[in-house]
């Protein structure tokens, strides 16, 4: 049997209808498909290392990072100086930090800080990473606090004492207190009686750009050896997609990771699970969310992620789900039915109410002036009308027809609570961006200077206003 990656709108991955060739092994971007609430899951599994019925051993919180938005002290940052310049002089490269104990454990500076020198000073624990820096112009927070993975599932219920924990300690460094957020934040859930091969990745349906895969040594599969390394019947490591600072999924054999990163006590967690078999490898689903996606998304401090931490893991397995590939519906894949190890995880955790909506961002005010001088330009082209202020006032007696004024009114209502922006001063601030492009382009000599002098000195109200004084142009009078 042999695979190939076909690119489709439908998001499509490998299969005997696929084209030979060389192709990239990736997925693109599938069409929104139904909820997988929706979907028919199969009843079997097959494969030497599964078992007869699919087991979510575990589920938490795996990756936590916050950042402290407050302004430090500079008694903090010269001791940190002090601490920073014993550990580059100290054999470990490492000193004592001025930051107070965690749990009992101090906190050692390093030598080095973070980030490519964007952060000065790094302090480290079995538990902790902190990272913080002096003003400067980058936009960062001053402080962030990395939890590991240890503190999290050490401390046991769902990551939330670690929190606790952590937020405690904080009080401590900051007692006039700090505003906290959420930076970056990865759930985990690890299950037994699935492993996947190379023949299911036709099966994967997903809203990313892209899919990497590695076999089980860490090597990435490369386009041409995609085929030869399925027919030789390697084992599958690492499927990955999306961006870390947005959202990424990565499923990857935990078995063998843990062999590579030591954390064998990870075993202990899942013997907690009394379905769990230490013969059969652990498999682990990884939805990853970046700051860009939690602030889309309005989860911004610890009590949204609480809130949302449901809403999320569904969210990441409805925007990459691993279904039975169905040769006769190739253009539809958002509705072949999920595999049982989906069906699992879907039911592994209590239906919760969606994301909060995603913001929109508002269009910047010179973008607006740009489109429409370009809008108000192309109208004067197409009606002869050569007095800009003439045009705006034929411009607007048409929309009102079309509209009415109750018409007009409603628009902008809504579009001021979609963009969350008052109407006090907000045509002025039009006029003055659309001024300042006028003043660019007349600099670039591009022979519109007239037109926006009319623009610019008229101040008899909003762009679009039609002035009382001037009567309607006879094509638009009612």
């Amino acid at each position: 049997m042999s695979i190939v990656v076909r690119s489709t709108r439908g998001g499509v991955v490998g299969g005997p209808e696929a084209p030979s060739g060389r192709v990239r092994p990736g997925v693109v971007r599938p069409r929104v498909g139904a909820d997988p609430d929706n979907m028919a899951p199969t009843n079997a599994i097959s494969g030497p290392e599964c078992s007869n019925q699919v087991q979510v051993l575990s589920f938490g919180m795996d990756t936590l990072h916050i950042s402290l938005h407050v302004e430090l002290s500079e008694d903090l940052l010269l001791l940190s100086e002090m601490a920073k310049e014993e550990a580059q002089e100290s054999p470990t490269r490492e000193d004592l930090s001025p930051l107070p104990p965690f749990l009992g454990q101090n906190l050692m500076m390093q030598a080095k800080g973070a980030r490519g020198g964007v952060y000065e000073f790094l302090a480290k624990s079995d538990d902790l990473v902190v990272k913080w820096k002096r003003p400067t112009r980058f936009k960062v927070a001053p402080m962030v606090v990395e939890f590991s993975s240890l503190l999290l599932w050490r401390l046991g219920g769902g990551g939330w004492p670690a929190v606790d924990a952590v937020l405690a300690w904080a009080r401590e460094v900051f007692p006039g207190g700090c505003e906290v957020r959420v930076a970056m934040f990865h759930q985990c859930a690890d299950v037994q009686g699935w492993v996947p091969a190379l023949a299911d990745l036709g099966g994967i349906v997903k809203r990313a750009d892209s899919l990497d895969v590695w076999d089980a040594d860490g090597q990435k599969y490369e386009e041409e050896g995609l085929r030869y390394r399925l027919a030789k019947g390697e084992r599958l490591g690492t499927v990955a997609a999306g961006r870390s600072n947005r959202v990424r999924m990565s499923i990857y054999d935990k078995t063998v990771e843990l062999k590579k990163s030591g954390k064998e006590w990870f075993r202990d967690v899942w013997a907690q699970n009394p379905s769990y078999n230490p013969d059969l490898p652990v498999w682990r689903v990884e939805p990853q969310y970046g700051r860009e996606f939690l602030h889309k998304y309005r989860v911004e401090t610890l009590a949204d992620l609480r809130a949302h931490q449901d809403a999320l893991f569904r969210y990441a397995l409805a925007w990459f789900s691993w279904r039975e590939r169905q040769a006769t519906d190739l253009a539809h894949p958002q509705r072949w039915p999920l595999i049982p190890a989906w069906v699992a995880l879907e039911k592994s955790r209590p239906v919760s109410e969606a994301l909060p909506p995603a913001r929109v961002a508002a269009p910047q005010l010179k973008q607006l002036a740009q489109m429409a001088e370009g809008c108000l330009s192309t109208f004067m082209a197409k009606t002869g009308e050569t007095d800009p202020v003439a045009a705006l006032e034929r411009i607007q007696a048409i929309v009102r027809l079309q509209k009415g004024a109750e018409g007009m009114r409603e628009v902008l209502a809504k579009k001021r609570q979609r963009y969350a922006v008052a109407s006090t001063g907000a045509a002025w601030a039009g006029r003055e961006a659309l001024a300042q492009v006028a003043d660019a382009r007349r600099v670039r000599g591009e022979g519109v200077g007239a037109l926006y002098d009319r623009l610019r000195q008229w101040k008899a109200g909003p762009l679009g206003a039609v002035r009382e004084s001037r009567p309607l142009p006879n094509a638009v009078r009612p």
